[in-house]
């Protein structure tokens, strides 16, 4: 019934993520739905469940894309994600609210520093100011969404 579920939920923010892109997009910043989506089920339900979930959204955003220059690194990225996002099951008891929402944006910025190096890697040989223009806004429009979603659903509720 859990996988059910899992499925469900990776079908509609992925659904979500490829329709809404364009809406959503700014110049070529996209937000990332799909990592949202990894940070709650991970804080919610651990490492192992975030890690598959991660591993599952990104590879079905690899095989949806067509010609994919970088094959491999969205799971590769998601299933990072997840991973880190699960040790914060639990945490809720033992660190301030503070405390534990530095650490899941830390989280997050670092997945977009990874993905912006090896995508934008020749942005950081030529340009290193456009580098890090590209990794920010990325990374703060992504976590402006998921700012918006918390007064909703917190996540230091889930975990």
């Amino acid at each position: 019934m859990l996988i059910i579920k899992y499925f469900v939920i990776v079908f509609l923010v992925f659904i979500f993520q490829s329709w809404t892109s364009e809406f959503f997009s700014l110049g070529t910043i996209d937000p990332d739905f799909c990592v949202i989506a990894i940070l709650y089920i991970a804080v919610k339900d651990g490492r192992f469940n975030g890690v598959f979930i991660g591993f599952f959204m990104g590879l079905i955003i690899d095989l949806s894309s067509g010609l994919n220059q970088y094959f491999g690194l969205t799971p590769l990225i998601y299933t990072i994600t997840g991973y880190f996002c699960g040790f914060l099951k639990g945490q809720r008891n033992r660190l301030n609210k503070t405390y534990f929402s530095i650490l899941w944006v830390f989280i997050i910025i670092c997945q977009f520093l990874i993905f912006s190096l090896i995508v934008y890697q020749g942005y950081l040989i030529q340009d290193p100011f456009n580098f890090l223009v590209k990794w920010f806004s990325t990374s703060l429009y992504t976590l402006t969404f998921l700012g918006i979603l918390q007064f909703v659903i917190p996540i230091y509720k889930l975990a």
